[in-house]
């Protein structure tokens, strides 16, 4: 795809998504206008029941275009306020709004950034986030009217660790969620590489028929023992976790959904400049019983503003790329 769209897709192509699914195509109009389309079969209706984080996760693609686009000196913006995402099941792709590259950049950040930002589900190695990074991240954050809230103390750390290991567990007993899950996973590093999408066992850290044991043979997995034992296995990735955070907002309309998505690609690349990784605990976050936990433990209340993500960050080795479809695939 020739084009400034082409060249910034590029680039953009690279921002995550929920399970790494990358629901969106793009559909160039004209050098500055393309409209963004989602794909039905790439949403996750079990875990996002109201549309929000996919509502989040175009707007993360779009603050990455945002983001290439600012090399040519331009932004991209929304046109108009969207309507919220249609989880039915379809096969063709739903418009979701029109995409303006306006002149005047409005980010510094090095598209080139994009491509090196990665999740780390690696262990930490157990430093601190500087104070000069926490400054960044949380101005970051209060621009788009979000609260950030991280996390030393170990008690704290050692309770949202655990409660993520014992929620991914109970997620895995729910028939849907892990056929959702499971339709993301793949059992091989050659097979994730062919399809270009969802985990990999490189990328989760665990080998591939322990995997295929989760979702194909859920049921050989079952007693306490043997949840405690695999649950040994998780939290010894965890590792080195030395803070958890969280961004708190308001988060109804499908406006408030996308400009959040925007913040966390922003926010995300902030970490990455100053040498960050970060991890999200989202089943933390679609739970309703492990949501409510975490309110009560750590949100005070959400009726003012809610918790929409859960993450660790801090410091690791450099952990793998996640695969990523072609901007020809990610084309309309």
């Amino acid at each position: 795809m020739a084009g400034s769209w082409g060249r910034w897709l590029e680039d953009a192509r690279f921002a995550p998504s929920g399970h790494n699914t990358q629901p969106w195509l793009l559909d160039p109009l004209s050098d500055d206008e393309a409209d963004l389309y989602y794909v039905p079969r790439r949403l996750l209706p079990v875990e996002d029941t109201t549309g929000r984080f996919s509502a989040c996760f175009l707007g993360v693609f779009a603050e990455a275009l945002n983001v290439a686009a600012a090399a040519d000196g331009r932004h991209v913006e929304l046109v108009g306020e969207p309507a919220p995402v249609d989880l039915r099941p379809g096969t063709e792709p739903r418009l979701y709004g029109r995409l303006r590259a306006a002149q005047g950049a409005t980010t510094d950040v090095d598209g080139a950034v994009l491509r090196t930002r990665r999740t780390s589900r690696l262990r930490y190695d157990g430093r601190l986030v500087p104070q000069i990074a926490v400054d960044d991240l949380t101005s970051v954050a209060s621009e788009l009217g979000h609260e950030l809230h991280l996390f030393a103390d170990r008690d704290t750390v050692d309770w949202v660790v655990g409660l993520n290991a014992d929620t991914l567990f109970d997620d895995l007993e729910e028939n849907d969620r892990r056929e959702e899950i499971g339709d993301w996973t793949h059992f091989s590093n050659r097979r994730a590489a062919h399809a270009r999408d969802g985990f990999s066992p490189r990328s989760l850290g665990f080998p591939g028929a322990l995997l295929r044991l989760f979702f194909d043979h859920h049921g050989l997995i079952g007693g306490r023992r043997r949840r405690a034992l695999l649950r040994r296995i998780y939290l010894r990735s965890m590792r080195g976790t030395a803070q958890v955070g969280y961004p708190k907002a308001v988060w109804q309309t499908p406006r408030q959904c996308f400009d959040s998505g925007r913040l966390l690609m922003r926010f995300w690349l902030e970490l990455t400049r100053h040498g960050l990784v970060m991890h999200p605990f989202g089943s933390v976050i679609t739970n309703d019983r492990s949501h409510a936990a975490l309110v009560e433990r750590l949100g005070g209340s959400e009726a003012d503003a809610e918790i929409w993500l859960l993450f660790r960050l801090g410091y690791s080795s450099t952990p793998p790329r996640s695969e990523r479809l072609s901007s020809e695939e990610l084309t309309r």
